[in-house]
C-alpha cells in the first residue's frame, strides 16, 4: 500500500510539471493562433478583392481584348480642347520668354 501511494504520487508530481509547462505555452500558442487567423482573414480578403478587382499589370496590354472604339465628341468640346491646349502652349513660350529675358 506505501509503494502504491508512492507510486501515485510520483504520477501526481510528475502531472503537476506537466500542467505547468502547458500553462506555460499555452498563452504563446494561443498568440500564435490568433495571429495564423489574422493571416488567414488577410489573405481571404486579398482573394476577395482579387476576384471583385483583378490585380493586373499596369504595363500589360491585352491585345485579345474588346476594342476599344472612340467615343464621339462634339464639335464644341473639340474646340474647347484645341483651345486650352493652345492656351498652355502660349504660357510655356511666355514663360521660356521670361527665363530667356532674365539671363
Amino acid at each position: 500500500m506505501l509503494q502504491s501511494n508512492h507510486v501515485l504520487q510520483k504520477e501526481q508530481t510528475d502531472l503537476f510539471t506537466i500542467q505547468k509547462k502547458l500553462e506555460k505555452v499555452l498563452p504563446v500558442i494561443q498568440e500564435a493562433l490568433n495571429s495564423l487567423k489574422v493571416e488567414e482573414l488577410h489573405l481571404k480578403s486579398l482573394e476577395l478583392q482579387n476576384t471583385i478587382i483583378p490585380a493586373r499589370d499596369p504595363l500589360h496590354i491585352d491585345l485579345d481584348g474588346p476594342i476599344m472604339q472612340p467615343v464621339p465628341v462634339p464639335e464644341c468640346e473639340h474646340i474647347n480642347n484645341q483651345q486650352l491646349m493652345d492656351l498652355s502652349v502660349f504660357q510655356k513660350l511666355e514663360q521660356y520668354d521670361e527665363e530667356i529675358d532674365s539671363d
